[in-house]
């Protein structure tokens, strides 16, 4: 595994980190604990120390999980990123970024993940009105001050809310949408996260699983999976995406999945980039990007300027 640094944070995080939505048993299928347990400490195994949670996964399930992790391991070691601002605490479910429940979610969470002091404490997609108006970060801010956290991040789905981010002083991370399929935020965001020393999480690496090559347009996910609400025709450009994808990558050296997550740390911008796994094999599959890298320099380049000529890269994109 190599290490990087998280921006000013001055932490060395495993370049291959650990999403943890998954295996809070809600959004990706259903999960068997003990086939979690068995994820995270394959990735410990392997030198993963960055692993990625919020509140709402799972309400808390995931937390939880990482507690049970966290038991036996020296908690120096470890780095555990949280998130707040989904309000699944009271009907209804809601965004909420007001600094009382920001400061109510980070206390929550601290219970379940029985730690002194959050590690990374994020916000959890906030608006641009939000970011920009600064009461949350100021909270987290406070929370900081008083050693319940230790660095600040804001999670963000678009470009102008990543800028945002990266104009407060007080953010120390921003995490964003990153992937093959959607390189949007390399061009305006990853130069001026560097130079306002900003560490950058990359999320979605796998475009929520749809660049393993498990699914295709016809695909029904499971009741209760978010891609469930995936248009069809989404699905459809998706696919046509990879396939020219695939036309650059027409190789047995590495998988889909492999030439994925490399892309992604080619950009030196990226502290760590956080693919989800709910059972070992699939974090096995994940570390090889870091343990054995095989895209060529030329590969990189290639899936680069096809995003860029190719009109279809341009659509079936989320707004951002």
């Amino acid at each position: 595994m190599k290490y990087r640094k998280l921006g000013k944070t001055q932490l060395e995080v495993s370049e291959v980190g650990f999403g943890s939505w998954a295996i809070g048993g809600q959004g990706y299928g259903a999960t068997v604990d003990d086939e979690s347990m068995a994820a995270l400490e394959t990735a410990w195994e392997h030198g993963v120390n960055f692993f990625d949670t919020a509140d709402t996964y799972g309400d808390g399930h995931s937390e939880k999980l990482i507690a049970r992790f966290l038991k036996s391991k020296p908690r120096d070691k470890v780095i555990v990123a949280s998130k707040a601002g989904w309000d699944f605490y009271h009907e209804p479910v809601r965004k909420n970024f007001t600094p009382e429940h920001i400061r109510f979610a980070c206390e929550q969470s601290l219970k379940r993940l029985e730690v002194d002091a959050i590690d990374v404490h994020q916000l959890h997609n906030p608006c641009l009105d939000e970011i920009a108006k600064g009461e949350a970060v100021g909270e987290l801010d406070k929370l900081r001050k008083e050693g319940k956290i230790r660095f600040i991040g804001i999670s963000v789905h678009r470009e102008d809310e990543a800028l945002a981010a990266l104009k407060d002083p007080r953010v120390d991370t921003v995490q964003l949408i990153f992937n093959l399929i959607d390189q949007r935020m390399a061009e305006n965001v990853f130069d001026k996260a560097k130079a306002a020393n900003v560490g950058i999480i990359a999320r979605e690496p796998l475009a929520c699983g749809y660049l393993t090559g498990k699914y295709g347009p016809s695909h029904e996910f499971a009741k209760g999976d978010h891609r469930r609400r995936w248009h069809k025709d989404k699905l459809e450009i998706d696919t046509q995406k990879i396939e020219k994808l695939k036309s650059i990558l027409a190789t047995r050296r590495l998988s889909l999945v492999r030439a994925a997550l490399e892309f992604v740390l080619d950009f030196d911008a990226v502290s760590t980039v956080i693919p989800g796994a709910k059972r070992r094999e699939q974090v096995l599959e994940n570390l090889l990007a870091s343990e054995d890298p095989m895209l060529r320099i030329q590969e990189s380049h290639q899936l680069r300027e096809l995003y860029k000529k190719e009109e279809i890269f341009s659509k079936g994109l989320n707004p951002c």
